[in-house]
């Protein structure tokens, strides 16, 4: 299993962590479960609020697509503001 070590930014709470992520599952995923433990408060019911945008590469990250397909690497950004 391929992983990447991201840094996701929470810039509300003027947080910033090093996650460990596998390519191999989907965008949805990702932001079901930094949803869960980061306690991020994201209405998972609501599609629209299911995605999250990265710098390096600039991306936004939503649906069924794989991590894989979005040719993130080490040292990718995830960045939430919300």
């Amino acid at each position: 299993m391929e992983k990447v070590v991201m840094i996701l930014e929470l810039v509300n709470r003027n947080e910033v962590h090093d996650i460990e992520v596998p390519l191999d599952i989907s965008a949805n995923d990702l932001v079901l479960a930094l949803n869960k433990a980061y306690n991020l408060g994201l209405d998972t019911n609501n599609f629209s609020e299911r995605y999250l945008k990265t710098e390096n590469p600039i991306a936004l990250l939503k649906g069924s697509k794989l991590l894989r397909e979005y040719d993130l690497k080490n040292g990718t950004r995830i960045i939430i503001t919300r």
